[in-house]
Order: C-alpha cells, then structure tokens, then sequence
C-alpha cells in the first residue's frame, strides 16, 4: 500500500528547507551573523514576516521529518525484517552520508572533514534505526507495554496524551527554542536526539494503528487552526523572551510558558499536516511523485546553493528581503530540479537514492508512465 499523502509530505518537508535556510539571511539575530560569516557584510536588512516564516517551518518541519522516517521503518521491517531495514539504510542513508560529507568538504570547500553540516539529521536517522532494533528485541519482553502505547493511538483525542512525553523532550531538546544538536562527527547526537527519538516512535506506532490517519484526516482543519493561533502565542512568548526587555524573574516565567506551549504547537501542526496530505493527497500523481522523488537530492545539495546564492546577493546587491529570499529560493529550486533530473534520476546516484527509474534514454520524458512504479523506489 503506498502513502501517498504522507510521501507528498515528506518532499514538502524536504523542499521547505529551501525556504528555510533562504529566510535565515533576513531573520533578525540570525542574518547579520550569517551574512557577516559568508561576506563580512555587517549590515544587512530584515523582514518581520520572514522571520515569522522561518519559526513556523522550524517548529514543525525536524519532528516531522522523525515521525516519517518512523512510520517508513516499520513499514520496511514490515515487509523486509529488521536486516531489511538495515540493509535499505545502508544504502540509502549511509552511503549518501558519507558521500555528502566528502563533497560539501573536499569539492565545495564547505567546513571540515567532521562537519555534517544540514546532514547531523542522517547520522541520527542511523542510530536510532539501530535503537529501534534493541527496543524492537526488548519489547518481546514486555507485550502488554507495547498494547498499551497502541491504546494512545485509538483516537486523535487520546493522542493527546503524547504531549506528556513531548513536554520534557522538548524542554530538553529545544532549551532556547531552537534544535540542540551536535554537527561534528567526534561530539555525537546533541540533546534534541531525544526530541526527535520519540517523534521516530510516533511514527512507528502510527504504523501499527494506521486507522488513525483516517481519523486525522477528518480533523486536520481544527489542527491547523488551533495550530496557527497557539504558534502566534508562542512567537509572541518566544520574541520577548529574547528581547532582553524583562527582568530575569518575568523573562523565567515567559521561558517557562513557552515551554509549556512549544509542544503543543509542533504537536498540532504536525497532527494538522498529516491529516490534511492524508485528506487531500487520494492517489497517485505523475508531477508530484517526481517532487517526491527529487526531495531527497534536493535536501543534499540545497545548503551549499542556498548559501551560495544567498551570500552573492548579499554581497552585490542591497535588496528587499522578500526579493532576495524569493530570488534564492527561485535559483535553488531550479539548480537542484536541474540537476537532479540531468545528473541523478536516471544514473546511479538516483538507484542509491530512490531505486531505479528507467534508461537514461528517458531524460527527456519525465513524467513518462513507463518509468519505473513508484512502489519500487521510495520508501
């Protein structure tokens, strides 16, 4: 069976890092320390929305990103077993792991050796896989645990519950509302590890119940809707907190509210954009199974090009911000959509990312409904 909404998902999720990282170069305490590294530029303008823009992907897109690769796991181990699970992620994660940190490194000049730059997500995607093959082994100790978690995952309203468990991950994970994560190779997953653990076991279980998209599916609006009013909330919390505008009593007291609420608004949202692809996304489509093909080399290549870009446009130009993100986003969804059907699709980088798609003779018919079903590639 495939998931076609949560595959469109996960390329959107995947693309938004595009935006994301775009954004960052205008966002208020973030941009001139980013523009100065890559330009020595100091001043450098901002944009309120985009700032606002940024929060809202940053909130949502890495615990969504865990959830899936959970819910794609057992899916495997579903099929395959634990060796099969592995022996995918060896090729599919490990093997562009190490490639990606070569490249950016020794080709692109982009840090050191022991940097993993955006990809510290596929080092951790490796240990939790094998994680999840000690619980896997150790659950068969303890049954009724496991029938008991499956309860959580009954009806939306118990899924509720979750945020029990997501209160103190987050608080660990995201201490200053930002991910707490580690980059470089010799210092090991950082402390949003955690955070992003259970979100992998959330996506596992949702396999085990998978009645509860359907349930999602029907609620994703009410979701959404509380989900974009507790995330103004939030901001609001989250803009004096850093403003240094309050004494240390008043701003413990905001830090301890925006904790209280940061797990409610990733858990919404994430809830929001499951059930919504899972209402809207019915059945397959050529256009966005090729997105969903491309999001992964997308996601690999994107950093250097966004950073690329954006430090030219900095560099040459004083632009509006909504321009110049929109100028990078543009010209880095281009350059990566080129060159993945040019250089990745057909050859064998794309077999380790995807599975094979056909004879590099069909370059020139992307949307061909004689390539390669996607059943046997994504997963």
């Amino acid at each position: 069976m495939r998931y076609h909404g949560l595959d469109a998902l996960r390329a959107f999720a995947m693309m938004m890092g595009v935006v994301l990282h775009a954004s960052m170069f205008y966002v208020e305490g973030i941009g001139q320390e980013l523009g100065y590294e890559l330009t020595g530029r100091r001043l450098i303008p901002t944009s309120d929305f985009l700032g606002l823009l940024f929060f809202f992907i940053h909130v949502w897109r890495m615990p969504l990103f865990f959830l899936l690769a959970g819910f794609f796991a057992r899916l495997i181990v579903q099929k395959r077993g634990f060796s099969g699970l592995l022996k995918n992620r060896l090729v599919r994660i490990v093997n562009p792991l190490i490639a990606g940190v070569l490249v950016y490194s020794l080709v692109f000049k982009f840090g050191e050796l022991n940097e993993l730059h955006h990809m510290w997500f596929l080092r951790d995607l490796v240990l939790m896989y094998i994680l999840l093959a000690v619980m896997k082994y150790l659950s068969r100790l303890a049954p009724g645990i496991v029938r008991r978690i499956d309860e959580i995952f009954s009806s939306t309203g118990r899924l509720w519950l979750l945020t029990i468990f997501l209160l103190p991950a987050t608080t660990i994970g995201r201490p200053g509302f930002f991910n707490w994560i580690e980059t470089n190779l010799d210092q090991g997953p950082g402390p949003f590890f955690l955070l992003g653990f259970l979100f992998v076991l959330i996506g596992w279980f949702m396999h085990r119940n998978t009645h509860i998209l359907d349930s999602l599916s029907r609620v994703w609006r009410m979701h959404a809707l509380i989900g974009l009013v507790t995330y103004g909330v939030f901001v609001t919390i989250m803009v004096a907190v850093l403003s240094d505008n309050f004494d240390e009593d008043s701003a413990g007291g905001l830090w301890i509210l925006g904790m209280l609420i940061q797990p409610v608004v990733t858990f919404l949202l994430v809830m929001a954009f499951i059930g919504g692809t899972q209402a809207i996304f019915q059945r397959s489509n050529k256009v966005v199974s090729y997105f969903v093909d491309s999001s992964y080399w997308v996601y690999l290549l994107h950093l250097f090009v966004v950073f690329f870009i954006g430090g030219e446009i900095i560099k040459t130009t004083n632009p509006n911000p909504l321009v110049g993100a929109g100028v990078n986003i543009f010209a880095t969804t281009l350059i990566c959509m080129v060159t993945y059907h040019v250089l990745v699709r057909y050859t064998p980088i794309g077999w380790v990312l995807h599975g094979k798609k056909g004879p590099f003779s069909r370059l020139f018919k992307p949307f061909s409904r004689e390539d390669v079903s996607a059943e046997n590639g994504r997963t």
